[in-house]
């Protein structure tokens, strides 16, 4: 049999990987009967040996496979040869008689279908998709998460996580898991999670930064306050604003550059919630008012430095000038 979890949900992507190696027994020799391979680096005859091999002990062998349909799709793309396009060409008929007991599991983030190898080898396959997940879909997997962990949230805890953290699910799976220790077995509220999770005053320092952008002074202010409320002053929330501003000003220069989108993350070191709102930023915003509002924080620095302004009276001053 051969199964594709295909889809950018890591997480789900990881559960389901998780599940299908128990189908391996007993448990005692479970390790031995499955192998991982990178389909970047394997060869047909290395995949076809072993899938073949005999299981040890028990009654099914998993072969666990990364990449390789990526790897197919994209041939020309990736520099794959024409004697390597040919080889692997063989596929569809080779694993036509694979052993029962044997399970194929291709796990891919993406690939293209259209290549004649990659459609044969899907009409063969149990394709399952792990798509990101929308709103409405997060607020029920974080529901069917709390349940699933034992630990109690309020509903506008759910809705104050899934609005800060985002599609990153094993970041939620960590957060209820910690939030579950601190509860003892009480409901957590949306106190608690702005409390905890330190997304949520990333989300403040978002919303500070969008109404700077947009002259929404006030709501800069407002937003400025809640994260006073959780304990930052407000140098801190400076150097929060500062490093967004950074970011900013590299994602707009990659994007000059002309660096693809999926790149972008991996070069500013950004994420998930965090990469997505930058991203949105970055379009709002020019570069000749990144630079302004960068020499308007050096300049709100020195006041403090030198004893002309106290920090709240700065910051305050600093919110009005960046609008």
């Amino acid at each position: 049999m051969i199964v594709v979890l295909e889809g950018q949900d890591e997480f789900r992507i990881s559960e389901r990987i998780s599940q299908i190696k128990l189908t391996v027994t007993p448990p005692e020799v479970r390790d031995i009967n499955i192998t991982v391979l990178d389909g970047n680096l394997v060869n047909i005859e290395e995949l076809f040996a072993s899938v073949a091999t005999i299981p040890f002990m028990a009654d099914k062998r998993l072969v666990i496979v990364e990449g390789l349909l990526n790897k197919l799709g994209g041939a020309r793309k990736k520099g794959l040869s024409e004697s390597g396009s040919m080889e692997w060409s063989d596929f569809p008929t080779l694993f036509a008689g694979m052993p029962e007991t044997a399970t194929l599991l291709l796990v891919e983030e993406a690939y293209s279908p259209a290549g004649k190898i990659v459609s044969q080898i899907l009409k063969q396959s149990k394709v399952e998709k792990f798509p990101a997940l929308r709103y409405r879909e997060l607020i029920d997997w974080i529901n069917a998460r709390c349940s699933l962990l034992g630990v109690e949230l309020e509903s506008q805890a759910i809705s104050l996580l899934a609005d800060s953290v985002g599609n990153e699910l094993r970041l939620i799976d960590s957060e209820l898991k910690k939030m579950k220790t601190y509860s003892q077995g009480n409901l957590i509220t949306a106190s608690d999670v702005r409390l905890m999770v330190p997304y949520v005053r990333q989300q403040n320092v978002f919303r500070v930064v969008d109404a700077v952008i947009e002259g929404r002074t006030s709501d800069a202010l407002s937003a400025s306050a809640n994260l006073i409320n959780l304990g930052e002053s407000p140098s801190a929330i400076v150097r929060m604003i500062e490093r967004q501003i950074r970011f900013l000003f590299n994602t707009k220069y990659l994007i000059s550059q002309k660096t693809p989108t999926s790149d972008i993350g991996r070069r500013i070191n950004l994420s998930g919630y965090p990469l997505r709102k930058t991203l949105e930023m970055e379009k709002k915003i020019s570069q000749a008012k990144i630079l302004d509002m960068h020499g308007k924080l050096l300049e709100s620095n020195i006041r403090v430095r030198e004893g002309r302004l106290t920090e709240q009276e700065s910051f305050d001053l600093l919110i009005a000038e960046l609008r």
